[in-house]
């Protein structure tokens, strides 16, 4: 049904003629290609040519754009939006690049990758390990296109922190990653506030710990998911309206198996245009590590099983296309919108991930892990 505001929440198509479902299901376009207008929630520029050829599933039909100093006004007889759905496949089959990047001097991995598009670039973040024995983390300079990742600049933070989770909390304005930092500026690696704890329990039949924490959330509420090498998957929850914070003491697990099976690095992410949730969580398997992939119907909810075996991962050596490396380790998919959400395009499936030679072994901190893109094919 057409909504008719001066304010829409995101200006995807008129101001005065706007379809509501078409702006939810588009609604990181806007995000993706401009700046966000601190009032209207929308971008001051953009072009509508480039906002047609950067996202492949929406077509922009029929539109006259003006623009003026105080904002956008946009006239059109009729401006339609046509978003593409699709649904998750129950099997994948992906094309691999080669190795992005290279780690700079003195180090010896690059790891445990989050990213998002920020300002129409990439931003991504991860795990260090040095030549010797220290961990440590750092970001890449902004850039276009992966290819470009090569020679993105390698920027370490001063202060030591692995695994991020990194995203823009759309409710209070402002940027947070590790356990837990905030930043208006997420593209300083050193710009980060003072580390506060995202959980403060214990869990049990664990060496390690919470460790791998990912935080999403929906309308109402934010959920912490993370494991502990030890075949589980943990979830706590608090208000939106009181994050970002501690999550407290109280944990549930809502899922159990073997420690290979639910090994490490979850990730979850809300579908685009359905009302489900993917989850993947990293296994290891006799060819190398690969995830397994999950889905719920919501974030509070129970997980069915998808993609997961190890002869029919979500992402693996059987099906990843990749001949650098049998793992398909700790990375991120490649979210269609940076905020709370985590949303995934499921049209346009790309996850950010951890590889090595397959002859290299040792020591698990000098394994020299290096990022990789997979592509799903349709």
């Amino acid at each position: 049904m057409p909504c008719r505001s001066r304010r829409p929440r995101f200006c995807s198509c008129s101001v005065d003629h706007c379809d509501s479902q078409a702006l939810r299901s588009t609604k990181l376009a806007v995000v993706h290609l401009g700046f966000l207008h601190r009032n209207l929630k929308c971008p001051k520029f953009f072009s509508l040519s480039v906002y047609e050829k950067k996202i492949g599933t929406m077509r922009l039909l029929k539109t006259n754009v003006s623009l003026v100093s105080t904002g956008i006004v946009l006239h059109a007889s009729v401006a339609v939006v046509m978003a593409q759905t699709c649904t998750l496949q129950s099997t994948y089959r992906w094309t691999s690049t080669d190795v992005l990047a290279d780690p700079k001097s003195g180090w010896a991995s690059l790891k445990d990758f989050t990213n998002v598009v920020y300002k129409g670039q990439h931003l991504v973040y991860g795990t260090t390990h040095n030549t010797g024995s220290s961990w440590g983390s750092m970001n890449f300079g902004l850039f276009s296109n992966w290819s470009d990742m090569a020679t993105a600049s390698q920027n370490a933070m001063s202060s030591g922190a692995v695994a991020p989770t990194l995203f823009y909390f759309e409710p209070k304005d402002i940027w947070t990653a590790f356990t837990y930092r905030t930043s208006s500026d997420p593209t300083n690696a050193n710009g980060w506030s003072s580390a506060l704890p995202l959980f403060s329990g214990t869990i049990s039949g664990s060496s390690t710990g919470c460790i791998d924490q990912t935080v999403i959330g929906d309308d109402t509420t934010m959920y912490l998911f993370f494991t502990g090498d030890n075949g589980k998957v943990y979830r706590a929850s608090m208000p939106i309206g009181n994050f970002p914070g501690n999550f407290g003491t109280s944990s549930t697990v809502v899922m159990s198996d073997t420690s290979n099976n639910l090994f490490e690095a979850v990730q979850v992410y809300t579908v685009q245009g359905q009302k489900k949730y993917l989850m993947i969580v990293e296994a290891i398997g006799s060819n190398g590590r690969y995830f397994r992939s999950f889905t719920a119907d919501s974030l509070g909810g129970s997980w069915t099983p998808q993609a997961a075996t190890e002869a029919q991962p979500f992402a693996g050596k059987a099906n990843s296309g990749a001949t650098w490396t049998n793992d398909i380790s700790h990375g991120d998919l490649v979210r269609s919108n940076p905020d709370q959400t985590m949303t995934i395009d499921p049209c346009n499936l790309q996850l950010l991930y951890q590889g090595r030679a397959a002859n290299s072994g040792g020591d698990y901190g000098l394994l020299p892990y290096r990022p990789g893109l997979l592509t799903l094919q349709r």
